[in-house]
């Protein structure tokens, strides 16, 4: 429990503040904890970074799931089901959660340990999204991809380009016309299927 609302509470901080923004001192007060709290379930601001990301995209896949299962149509005839996952993906901090990325992934790129850890998490998210592409293939009764890996890291980079451009220009990237011809795109690229 204590460590959950310190993720909230983390998520919350770090879309108002940023990565490099954001002191555990601030994150232990908007939970109601002490500092020795926080350091008690996190190394650093790095590890409770790199946990909140790795919760976040947890809860993502869980909602992707929820949404396949919600019905027994196909997941192509769903599109509209699937356009409203994608604008809560930003998760509490809204667009900026994305920007968020982007920050610790330049951090990253100059940080070899930082580096290993958040492509580790990267591989484990792709992992779990070309698990669900395995699975719904199977349950529409598609043969298996080639790569249900390389399938997955492709709609990955598509999902995280469009964040982007959702939180550079929103009224552009957030119209449900665009969203649902990224949807569409993947849905006929993964499962064949046609537009809903």
């Amino acid at each position: 429990m204590t460590r959950e609302h310190l993720l909230r509470a983390a998520a919350q901080v770090f879309a108002e503040q940023g990565f490099h923004g954001t002191s555990l001192d601030e994150v232990a007060a908007a939970a109601g904890f002490s500092k020795g709290a926080v350091y008690s379930n996190f190394r650093n601001k790095e590890d409770l970074f790199l946990a909140l990301l790795g919760w976040i995209y947890a809860q993502l896949i869980d909602s992707v799931r929820e949404t396949i299962d919600s019905s027994q149509a196909p997941s192509g005839s769903r599109l509209t089901d699937f356009v409203d996952l994608v604008r809560r993906q930003d998760f509490e901090g809204g667009a900026r959660w994305s920007v968020l990325y982007e920050e610790f992934h330049l951090y990253a790129l100059r940080n070899p340990a930082a580096r290993e850890k958040l492509a580790q998490l990267d591989r484990q998210d792709i992992e779990a999204v070309a698990t669900v592409i395995g699975q719904e293939r199977q349950r529409q009764g598609l043969e298996p991809l080639r790569s249900a890996t390389d399938s997955a890291r492709i709609v990955v980079a598509l999902m995280r380009g469009v964040a982007m451009m959702r939180a550079l220009e929103p009224d552009v990237a957030d119209d449900d016309a665009f969203l649902q011809a990224v949807l569409e795109f993947i849905a006929r690229g993964l499962l064949g299927a046609p537009p809903g």
